[in-house]
């Protein structure tokens, strides 16, 4: 059984504000996400079929610091924080710590994006 779970959104519909916390991150799976700046409220990335996000701030354990938003009726898979740490505890230590490597190169290639 998959840890994910299949939710749809209207267009229009924001997934998650930034400021909230983050506990879940999610897949495109049909239609598309924009991601929207907190400060500017302008949109910075627009996101397609098989794209992650959200996974950053689920994994840093913090608060989301853009807000997503629906472009199109869309349908993403969701996953929970708690649901990723249980997949995570069942990879050995040497992946986690691949895992969270790639995770702060990740972090520090979206601000750089962000600040241009």
């Amino acid at each position: 059984m998959s840890a994910f779970t299949e939710v749809s959104f209207a267009a229009g519909a924001h997934l998650f504000e930034a400021g909230q916390r983050a506990d879940k991150l999610y897949i495109v799976k049909e239609g598309s996400v924009e991601l929207l700046d907190s400060r500017t409220g302008q949109v910075f990335a627009s996101l397609t079929a098989g794209q992650p996000f959200g996974e950053q701030a689920v994994l840093a354990g913090g608060v989301r610091s853009a807000t997503a938003r629906a472009k199109e009726a869309t349908v993403c898979l969701e996953l929970t924080a708690t649901g990723l740490q249980q997949i995570l505890q069942k990879e050995s230590k040497l992946s986690r710590i691949v895992f969270r490597a790639l995770l702060l190169q990740l972090s520090m290639a979206n601000r750089l994006r962000q600040k241009a």
